[in-house]
């Protein structure tokens, strides 16, 4: 039971044919006091009883009762509602289980379930409704209802209890109500408060059921959607969410429907794509069995075109941002195709981006693209307000003037417009935003409203073509439940121009109302549950008030507003001049070899099918002779499984479960050519040690057996069969060979002989030994199995278990020695010495084979294009030895895993030829095929080392021999290991002509030496690695071939300037005095070494136009200029990335000579330019707002922007647009008041012909450093350049970008 807010006890609600499995696993204990919950999943529970006072449940009060406690739902139409009251007279008589009269509601029939004595329990009362369905309701009937239960008292009605639940009432679920109605003893006892009656007195009590029958106009109301299909509701079918990707399928619902779209993405031609590759393939055949599927359609082949693995897909990602990338993706395939500009003219619309003077006929404009819009949701009450917000002027006067070219500062108006909209519409509603109160991300639930139409033409420009209606029609919503760190998307969607909605929820689909679509997502706040009841409860108070003054109302405990968190983020409009061709098309069908491809998949997943249920007709069966026997090296007499050596295959196939014993073993025969009268089976079980011997034979009275009856009866552990071949052996009676089996005190035993010498073990023939004889009775017939000469004495070992050899005493009768049928007994030549030194006797043979594994060495790639301390070759300065393919030769190794770290060393050194196995260093590789830490030398150090962890490596592959084979990395090193304990290993970071040049080198320098020493060991990898650049090609060169030449030919071929990169900021330069011990801390700062070459200006300033290296970087006027600190960041200039570097600014030089200098420096492609924004900071400055905007896009989250990319949609900042694709969102903010009104100033300023750099370095070094701004160590007293654009060269930028890679 569970106690509701009154103080009664609300019972569980339930079906009476469910009771037994849902009391169990939902009964809440009697004290209790939780909120009302459904026993099961099925049903969902009303509000057991209002505030407002309860009439009696009597004929002569039902409308009142209806009123009270089954009042209308608003939201929900009814058919009809109706009472029934059933008075029993004699509740002590009644049986286990009684059934009401039926009665009539809205035409449906119902009666009471009762269950006297409890349904499945003891101490209360079972109460239910129950619909009888009639013969026309057919098999899937269903009706919904709301409906409340109570007893009473016949006599005083106001004894009461009752109950009120819904459900929708099905074929699989009749019946629904309380299994814990009331207790009993509480029925049947009177009123302890005025001595009145109990609720059952006399045996007489009366049961009310009033039930409210609803309409379910869409089918689903109340659905539990348990074997629920989608296409035959609906007509549409879902995707299937893969871990994280609803964002993914609500987006691709979306463009589905978008009929025009799905027709170009049919026309592009994928015949030769490789499936496994092709986006536009795979988009194809998701859209394609969205049109035809019965089921939910998989997703996993166009993800893995994406070159996205299993995790990413448990990785929620922007939908703004994926669609942005799935659509220049699928633009690049339609190049040069039929459906070329297809994207384009469906989604691409134009806006202006303006300054126009007031005073002065002046205007200063820019066109763009966009592909969608992000609009404020936040200070925006409906979609309207959000366009009037994006489109505000802003009025630059007074000291934000603008500066006119040939007008001088004049009073401007600055905006932006729209030239066109495309026929779909995309809006990203801005819920996610950064608050820099918070410094956080934060989910906006602010209630925006969105139109079902909404007419944009005021929102254009005067040139804008308005022949035809600007007006444009809601065709879906992106909907988005949760907060920042989590949620769930989900799509409602008018897939044609009838105003019909469905919900598109992953793998289900759903028709909603049109109500429900403007009404329930628009986010804000709504009403607890519990605030109807209470505003009841206030109405109720008042006019009792009215009627008795000195009425005291009870206390109503306030329940406050609530935030909704479902709500929009999304919305996609068509425009209504061009919905007939967008949403009207889809007469193109899906490409010809795609459905032939996706028949032949079918054909042969049935085909698949067909041997799977054929094989459960047939049985495995693995037969071992003493052939195999005698080849065997491991345990037992063989492995049954994969570690069976493929040179000693067993026989093994598939044969009828009912052939019998007789067929298979002529089978046998006639493959293995033998006879069959001279052989046969024993049965193989696996003990108790894990070891598998041979049990007992099968004779002449077992030939007729099917196989799967012997495998049931004789060993069912296995899948398969496993039998072992015996043949026949002279010395026993052929007829008594087939029929009989061994007497009670005869044994057969396996034997084994170990010869040292060869390393090798050899099985023997199989014998007959009697449980009375002495062990040492079979010494002269094993000398004569192993050909040994009678005077060499031998020792026995029995093969208890793979950790388990013991030597036997011969001594020992086989009784006590307790040999049984299928043991094996091992023997070998006495004190025998092996050739190698190490395995000389049986047991350490065994325990050998027990870690034996087969590994392969293999050179460890180079890091970089210079290995440090690693020699690129070997020793001799020779090529590694490659095989037949061009790789590096692998050489194997088996062994124990055991073997000691030098002998491993030595072995190999030999094979490659190493003079010193020291110089050898080993690494253990990762699951991905990388290496790991190198492996630690040390007296106790064994192969085990070198071997990756095999917890994670159950299913390590084997060899041809059986034998797990793992693969460990080696490097030649330049000293021994022994002398690199006192060495320091320091990565630095080489930068060639250009800072994309980027090389990192690993230096091997003394612990205790000055920086000097890392200049010169720098010096000579710099010196290889530009060697080796001059022997490749051009294309490959970190510098050109003169500037090499010249290098590489001069006493001094380069110069390289040494500095510390402090958390990707400029620290300080190096001179080689510095200890070795602060240099390059992991994770902290890096030493950069930087090649130094001529810097010739494009324009000449003074007739000193070479570098200046001093490092000086003071504000002095002179021709050669100061060093200025570059670095990189992202959105905060706390977010830093990349290699920062000292850049050398000159008076005079405008700031188009140095952009284009700074790109020679950078590297940059002409794209990459235009998605980089740059500012400029006095030194000390830490604030963003601070600094002055010199040109490009900072970002919506800075204060400073001038051209924005908008922030994800999913709350994050990770996920952006690739340098390579220009910006296609254009944000609300983009003409948005900025703070600071000298930025605008300042990048104007700098855009004009007459202002410099070396201007604008000068002016704010000489402004006073704001009060809380605090001077930092790092960067230059000329302050910094910093460039805001996504990292893509750290690992942890190049993960978050792969999260939204296309390939």
């Amino acid at each position: 039971m569970e106690r509701n807010s009154e103080g009664d006890f609300e019972p569980l609600n339930q079906s009476a044919s469910e009771s037994i499995s849902l009391r169990e696993n939902s009964r809440t204990p009697r004290s209790s006091a939780s909120p009302n919950i459904a026993a099961s999943s099925m049903a969902r529970t009303t509000s057991a009883m209002p505030s407002v006072p309860c009439p009696e449940p009597t004929p002569a009060k039902e409308e009142e009762y209806f009123a009270a406690i089954l009042p209308p739902d608003p939201k929900i139409e009814d058919e009809g509602h109706g009472c029934f009251h059933w008075v029993i007279d004699d509740w002590t008589q009644l049986p286990e289980r009684m059934t009401s009269e039926t009665f009539t509601v809205a035409g449906h029939d119902w009666g009471i379930l009762l269950f006297p004595r409890g349904n499945q329990v003891s101490d209360t009362v079972s109460l239910y409704i129950e619909y009888k369905p009639k013969e026309s309701d057919g098999s899937e009937w269903h009706a919904c209802a709301t409906f409340s239960l109570a007893m009473s008292n016949v006599e005083e009605p106001d004894i009461y209890t009752h109950k009120t639940t819904h459900h929708r009432f099905t074929p699989e679920e009749s019946d629904w109500g309380f299994t814990n109605f009331p207790e009993r003893q509480h029925l049947m006892m009177p009123s302890m408060e005025n001595g009145g009656p109990a609720l059952i007195d006399k045996g007489r009590v009366r049961i009310s059921a009033y039930v409210r029958v609803h309409k379910d106009p869409f089918g689903v109301l109340w659905h539990n959607f348990h074997n629920y299909n989608s296409r035959l509701v609906t007509g549409f079918v879902g995707l299937r969410n893969q871990g994280a990707t609803c964002y993914m399928n609500s987006l691709l619902q979306s463009l589905f429907f978008t009929n025009q779209f799905r027709d170009s993405v049919y026309q592009i031609p994928t015949e030769n794509d490789d499936p496994k590759k092709s986006v536009a393939l795979a988009l194809q055949r998701v859209f394609y069995s969205l049109e035809n599927s019965k089921d939910p359609v998989d997703t996993t082949e166009l993800t893995k075109s994406f070159g996205w693995d299993s995790l990413e897909s448990f990785m929620q990602h922007d939908v703004q941002e994926f669609n942005r990338v799935l659509q220049d993706s699928l633009e690049t395939k339609m190049k040069g195709t039929v459906v070329d500009g297809a994207i384009a003219k469906l989604f691409e619309g134009k806006m202006k981006s303006y300054i126009r003077c007031v005073n002065v006929d002046y205007e200063s404009s820019r066109v763009e693209n966009y592909y969608d819009i992000s609009l404020n949701v936040k200070g925006c009450k409906t979609l309207h307000d959000s366009f009037a917000n994006y489109c505000e002027v802003e009025m630059l006067d007074g000291e934000n003037k603008y500066q006119a070219e040939g007008h001088g500062l004049q009073d401007a108006r600055k905006g932006v417009i729209f030239e066109s909209f495309p026929p779909v519409l995309q809006l990203q509603l801005k819920r996610f935003e950064y608050d820099f109160m918070r410094d956080a991300m934060v989910k906006i639930n602010d209630r925006h409203e969105f139109p079902p139409s909404i007419d944009l033409s005021e929102f254009l420009s005067d040139d804008a073509d308005r022949s035809k209606s600007w007006k444009y029609n809601l065709h879906g919503v992106l909907v988005h439940s949760g907060d920042l760190h989590g949620g769930h998307y989900f799509a409602l969607l008018r897939p044609t121009t009838e105003d019909r909605w469905f919900k598109f929820d992953d793998d289900r689909v759903v028709p909603v109302s049109r109500d429900e679509v403007f009404g329930e997502y628009f986010g804000g706040e709504f009403l607890q549950p519990g605030m109807q009841q209470k505003q009841l409860q206030q109405q109720h108070n008042q006019q009792q008030q009215q009627q008795q003054p000195n009425y005291a109302p009870p206390v109503v405990r306030n329940r406050p507003m609530s935030k909704r968190f479902t709500n929009a983020y999304m919305l996609v409009y068509i425009r209504e001049a061009l919905s007939d061709e967008v949403l009207g098309s889809g007469n193109v069908s899906a490409p010809e070899h795609l459905l032939k491809r996706i028949q032949h998949e079918k054909e042969e997943r049935e085909r698949r099918e067909r041997e799977q249920k054929e094989l459960l007709n047939f049985l495995p069966v693995k037969v071992v002779s003493d052939r195999e026997f005698a080849k065997h090296q491991g345990f037992d007499l063989c492995h049954f499984g994969q570690r069976q050596s493929a040179e000693n295959q067993l026989f093994n196939e598939r044969v009828p479960r009912k052939m019998i014993l007789g067929e298979f073993k002529a089978l046998y025969a006639q493959r293995t050519g033998r006879d069959p009268e001279k052989i046969r089976f024993w049965t193989m079980v696996s003990r108790v040690n894990k070891t598998i011997r041979c049990d007992s034979p099968l004779l002449a009275d077992s030939m007729h057996l099917p196989i799967d009856h012997i495998k049931e009866t004789r060993s069912p552990k296995w899948n398969d069969l496993r039998l072992y071949c015996e043949d026949w052996d002279p010395l026993i009676p052929h007829g008594r060979f087939l029929t009989e089996a061994p007497a009670a005190e005869e044994s057969m035993i396996h034997t084994k002989f170990f010869d040292p010498q060869t390393q090798t073990m050899t099985g023997m023939k199989n014998m007959y030994v009697r449980a009375g004889d002495a062990v040492e009775s079979i010494v002269p017939r094993l000398y004569e199995m192993a050909n040994l000469p009678h005077s060499a004495a031998i020792t026995l070992y029995e093969e208890v278990k793979p950790s388990l050899i013991e030597k036997m005493d011969v001594k020992l009768t086989f009784h006590q020695a307790e040999i049984q049928s299928g043991d094996i007994i091992c023997f070998q030549v006495a004190d025998s010495q092996g050739a190698n030194g190490h395995i000389n006797t049986v047991a350490e043979y065994f325990s050998d084979v027990q870690y034996r594994v087969s590994v392969r060495f293999v050179p460890r790639p180079p890091r970089s294009d210079s290995e440090p301390y690693a020699s690129n070759n070997s020793v001799s300065g020779s090529d590694p030895e490659l095989d037949a393919d061009g790789k590096s030769k692998a050489h194997v190794f088996t062994g124990s895993k055991h073997t000691p770290y030098d002998r491993v060393a030595h072995w190999l050194a030999q094979q490659i030829g190493v003079n010193d196995p020291l110089k050898l260093r080993f690494f253990t590789v990762g699951p991905t095929g990388q290496p790991r830490q190198p492996v630690r030398r040390t007296q106790a150090t064994t192969m085990s080392e070198m071997l990756p962890n095999t917890a994670y490596y159950t299913n390590a592959m084997l060899n041809s021999e059986g034998l797990h084979e793992f693969t460990v990395m080696y490097e030649i090193l330049e000293v021994n290991i022994v002398e690199m304990e006192s060495m320091r290993s320091i990565r630095v970071t080489f930068v060639g002509k250009s800072m994309r040049e980027e090389t990192q080198i690993d230096v091997l320098v003394s612990k205790l030496g000055m920086a000097q020493s890392l200049f010169e060991a720098t010096y000579c990898k710099v010196e290889q690695i530009l060697r080796g650049s001059q022997q490749r090609s051009s294309q490959q060169t970190s510098v050109s071939a003169n500037d090499e030449a010249h290098l590489l030919s001069s006493p001094k071929p380069f110069r390289l300037r040494f500095y510390i990169s402090a958390y990707h900021r400029f620290s300080k330069e190096l001179n080689g005095t510095e200890p070795i011990a602060d240099l390059g801390h992991v994770s902290i700062n890096e030493v950069v070494a930087e090649l130094l070459l001529p810097d010739v200006r494009e324009r000449s300033v003074d007739d000193d136009s070479r570098m200046d290296t001093d490092g000086s970087d003071s504000l002095n006027g002179s021709g050669n200029g100061a060093d200025i600190e570059v670095f990189h960041f992202y959105r905060d200039l706390g977010s830093t990335h990349g290699v920062p570097f000292l850049f050398r600014i000159y008076p005079g030089e405008l700031w188009a000579d140095t952009w284009e200098r700074l790109q020679r420096k950078l590297g940059l492609s002409e794209m990459e330019r235009k998605s980089i924004g740059i500012v400029y900071g006095a030194a000390g400055t830490l604030d963003l707002k601070r600094c002055r905007v010199i040109q490009g896009s900072l970002g919506s989250d800075s204060p400073t922007s001038t051209a924005m990319a908008g922030v994800n949609n999913n709350g994050s900042l990770d996920n952006v647009q690739p340098a390579a694709t220009p910006p296609r969102v254009i944000d609300a903010d983009a003409v948005a008041s900025q703070t600071g009104r000298n930025i605008d100033q300042a990048a104007a300023a700098l855009a004009s012909e007459g202002l410099c750099l070396w201007d604008l370095v000068v002016q704010m070094s000489s402004e006073e450093p704001a009060p809380d701004t605090k001077v930092r160590a790092a960067g230059t007293l000329t302050g910094f350049i910093a460039l805001n654009h996504v990292d893509r060269t750290s690992r942890r930028a190049q993960h978050q970008e792969r999260a939204i890679k296309i390939n």
